[in-house]
C-alpha cells in the first residue's frame, strides 16, 4: 500500500514542480519585458563628458543655430557647482544637494525622470528642478510646484521635481559659464550614434571622456533576451520531440518547426531592437568590424559602471544589468529543466503523465 501511494503522489509532485517552473520562467520574462520598455525610454540619448569648461556658452550657442542641430530634438549642457545647502523659508528644514547650471532643455538630460510640475525654458531666471528626497526633506511633500527654497541667500522658484534620491539642484545657468558635458536627445531612436558624436565634436572638439549612448542598452538587452527566447523554444521542442520516440513521424516536423520559430524569435528581435548602421560593417569583408565595436561597446559600458552622473544615468544602467541578468537566470532555468525532464523520461514516470495523465 504504501508503494502504491508514492507512486500516485510523485508524479502530482512533479506536476506541480513543472508548474511552479513555468510560473516562475513567465514571471521573469515579464519582468525582462518591462525593462526593455524603460529602456526604450533613453534609447534616444547620447551625453559626452568634456575636461571642466570645455564647452563654452558660444560655442553651444553657434551649433544650436547651425543645421547640424537639426538631428537632434533636445539638447542641454551641464556644469556641476559642488554641495551646497538649500533652505526653506516657510519650514525652516534644510538639505544638502548636488547643484548644477544648465543650459538648453533639461529634458535632454533626465528624460522622463520629471514627476511632477516641468521643465525650466530658456531664459527663463531664478527657478530650479529639484528632487523628490529633498522636497520632501524640505517641505515634507512632493507637491511643491510654485514654492521657493533659498540657495545661498537667492530665492528660487521650485519648477518641477526629478524622479530619484539623490539629492540635486538643477538652475539655468549663469551668463557666460562654461560647461563639463552635453547631452542630446536624438530625432530617431536608431539614429546613429557616430554620426551625431562627429557632429558633436566637430563643434566641441574631441574628447576622450565618457560618452553614454542610450540605444546601445536597449539594443543589446533585445538581442540578448531574442537569444535565450530562441534557446528556449529549440530545447523545448527538442525535449518534445524526443519524448514522441524516435519512430514517430512527426519528430522530425516538430524539431523543423522549433528552429524556424527559434529563428523567427531572432529575427524579430534584431527588427525590434533596430541597432540601425552602427552595428553593422560597410562592406562585409570587413571581418574585424565586430571585434572593434564590441571593444568600443565595452568600453563605454565599463565607464558608466564607474561613474554615474545623473539618477537617469545609473537607473538605465540598473536597468539593463537587470534585464541581462533575467536573461542569464533564464537560460539557466531552461537547461536545469531539460536536464530533470530528461531524467524524468529516462525513468519512464514523465511519460505515464503525458500520455494517461
Amino acid at each position: 500500500m504504501g508503494r502504491q501511494r508514492t507512486g500516485r503522489k510523485r508524479p502530482r509532485g512533479r506536476k506541480l514542480y513543472f508548474a511552479g517552473m513555468l510560473l516562475l520562467y513567465l514571471s521573469v520574462h515579464i519582468w525582462i519585458l518591462w525593462g526593455l520598455k524603460r529602456l526604450g525610454e533613453d534609447a534616444d540619448i547620447i551625453s559626452l563628458y568634456y575636461p571642466a569648461g570645455g564647452i563654452t556658452e558660444y560655442g553651444f550657442d553657434q551649433w544650436k543655430e547651425n543645421e547640424d542641430s537639426g538631428l537632434c530634438a533636445g539638447a542641454a549642457v551641464w556644469r556641476r557647482d559642488g554641495m551646497r545647502r538649500l533652505v526653506s523659508e516657510d519650514t525652516g528644514h534644510g538639505q544638502e544637494a548636488a547643484c548644477y547650471q544648465v543650459k538648453g532643455y533639461p529634458g535632454a538630460i533626465f528624460g522622463n525622470a520629471l514627476i511632477g510640475g516641468r521643465y525650466f525654458t530658456a531664459g527663463e531666471e531664478g527657478v530650479c528642478l529639484l528632487d523628490q528626497k529633498t522636497v520632501r526633506q524640505l517641505f515634507g511633500s512632493e507637491d511643491v510646484s510654485g514654492l521657493t527654497v533659498s540657495l545661498g541667500g537667492t530665492n528660487l522658484r521650485i519648477a518641477g521635481v526629478l524622479e530619484g534620491d539623490t539629492p540635486i539642484c538643477i538652475i539655468p545657468a549663469e551668463e557666460g559659464a562654461v560647461f563639463d558635458g552635453i547631452a542630446v536627445q536624438k530625432k530617431e531612436k536608431e539614429q546613429s550614434f557616430r554620426q551625431t558624436v562627429s557632429l558633436l565634436e566637430v563643434a566641441f572638439g574631441g574628447t576622450k571622456g565618457q560618452r553614454i549612448d542610450g540605444q546601445l542598452y536597449y539594443v543589446t538587452g533585445c538581442l540578448f533576451y531574442a537569444g535565450v527566447a530562441a534557446l528556449t523554444v529549440f530545447l523545448a521542442g527538442s525535449l518534445l520531440a524526443e519524448n514522441l520516440g524516435k519512430r514517430r513521424p512527426g519528430r522530425r516536423y516538430i524539431i523543423w518547426l522549433c528552429l524556424a520559430v527559434s529563428a523567427g524569435i531572432l529575427l524579430s528581435g534584431v527588427k525590434i531592437a533596430n541597432p540601425g548602421s552602427d552595428y553593422l560593417p560597410s562592406y562585409w569583408s570587413d571581418f574585424e568590424f565586430f571585434s572593434r565595436i564590441f571593444q568600443e561597446k565595452t568600453e563605454q559600458i565599463q565607464g558608466l559602471m564607474v561613474y554615474q552622473e545623473f539618477d537617469r544615468w545609473q537607473r538605465m544602467l540598473h536597468i539593463w544589468l537587470q534585464v541581462i541578468g533575467g536573461g542569464m537566470f533564464l537560460g539557466t532555468v531552461t537547461v536545469i529543466i531539460c536536464m530533470q525532464y530528461r531524467r524524468f523520461l529516462e525513468e519512464g514516470s514523465l511519460r505515464i503523465i503525458l500520455y494517461k495523465g
